[in-house]
């Protein structure tokens, strides 16, 4: 039986079930679709005061759903598939137990990881104006990024010029191109 609650912070305008959809009472109380999938999680533009703000499905349901033991932050898919958000498939765990849950059942995400450790945070980067000025050169992207506000992944595809779609590269981030420099190069602000 599916079972609706107010989202926290948008009671009366909004409400989640514990199948993990989404009803606006903007107009008849229909079921919206997710907005987006930000970071491959689906998530929900939610409206309040004229203010848009997008959240993930999955903390959505199980803050409403699920009580939150002291301590723990994350909300895990047991199934692995974020795109079923239903009650039964989250549970709160800390950040530890959701890597754990994540590399037990895909053991891939090691060289994920490794290849972040040993090629991507290590890395200096350096950050030039579109006319070709080197603005800074920073630690790595992760620094970069939390100082500039610019995503790291953004920064991470154009230094190394990954595709971010089939056949797609980005030339800039954030207004700036970006350049990964030899291991050892000064950094700073």
């Amino acid at each position: 039986m599916e079972i609706w609650k107010d989202i926290a912070g948008y009671e009366g305008l909004y409400q989640v079930s514990n199948y993990g959809r989404v009803k606006s009472f903007y107009g008849s109380g229909k079921i919206i679709e997710r907005d987006s999938d930000y970071g491959s999680y689906p998530s929900i533009a939610l409206c309040k005061n004229g203010i848009h703000k997008s959240r993930r499905l999955h903390r959505i349901v199980a803050e409403a759903f699920i009580p939150r033991p002291m301590g723990y932050s994350e909300v895990n898919h047991k199934d692995m598939n974020r795109a079923n958000n239903s009650v039964e498939n989250l549970e709160w765990v800390t950040k530890k137990e959701n890597v754990r849950h994540a590399i037990s059942n895909k053991p891939e995400i090691i060289a994920a990881m490794n290849h972040y450790n040993t090629d991507v945070r290590p890395r200096p980067i350096a950050q030039i104006s579109l006319d070709g000025t080197i603005v800074c050169v920073w630690k790595n992207c992760k620094e970069a990024s939390r100082i500039t506000g610019i995503c790291y992944k953004n920064i991470y595809q154009v230094a190394s010029k990954d595709e971010y779609r089939p056949g797609k590269t980005r030339s800039q981030a954030g207004g700036f191109k970006w350049e990964f420099l030899e291991k050892g190069a000064e950094y700073g602000t």
